[in-house]
């Protein structure tokens, strides 16, 4: 009897957990039906100002976007970032390759939530693995590039996360500040 007892209440403790649990095999089925399956990481490089935190797929009648929050770790607004996202296989291989560029001006030390838009984006597999990375970033005054950012999403792919790109800064000469008013020469008539 005590047997019995023990076994139904590890049983109820069992089906309780699973009833709860948002990454079962049930959760799967039960989801809204306009948010994938699917999960994103993001590949995180100190060196570089913007992170991504939190990101999340939302299906809408354009397609697919991405709902997240950018953070800026530097104390130069930011202007826009060039994003990469990679696609690969249950088994880890490589199945395609996403880049594009996004406008997300964050405040100097802020944190803003934001949708970004990646295009030709078909989620075809459940199975599928996403890596997000930034690639370049656009401040007032600087770009900063990761060169090799690439390799290092497939590495953080295959589990080896001490690949990490070479960060680059130059100055950048095309954003003024927007209270900067263009100075325009004077010739002075005789």
């Amino acid at each position: 009897m005590n047997r019995r007892r023990r076994f139904f209440a590890a049983l109820s403790v069992a089906l309780a957990s699973a009833a709860w649990d948002q990454t079962s095999f049930a959760a799967y089925f039960n989801r809204p039906q306009d948010t994938p399956a699917v999960d994103i990481e993001f590949f995180d490089v100190l060196e570089m100002p913007a992170r991504i935190d939190i990101p999340a797929w939302k299906a809408t009648a354009d397609g697919i976007n991405l709902i997240c929050a950018i953070a800026n770790r530097q104390s130069e607004e930011l202007l826009g970032m060039r994003l990469v996202l990679m696609i690969f296989d249950e088994s880890g291989r490589y199945r395609g390759r996403i880049n594009w560029t996004e406008r997300a001006p964050v405040a100097a030390y802020s944190i803003e939530k934001t949708t970004l838009h990646p295009p030709g984006l078909r989620l075809r597999r459940s199975r599928d693995r996403f890596v997000l990375g930034v690639d370049e970033v656009i401040g007032r005054e600087t770009i900063w590039r990761a060169s090799g950012i690439e390799k290092a999403l497939r590495a953080f792919a295959h589990g080896q996360q001490d690949v990490m790109p070479e960060v680059r800064t130059i100055s950048n000469k095309f954003d003024s500040r927007p209270n900067q008013l263009p100075v325009i020469p004077l010739r002075r008539e005789r």
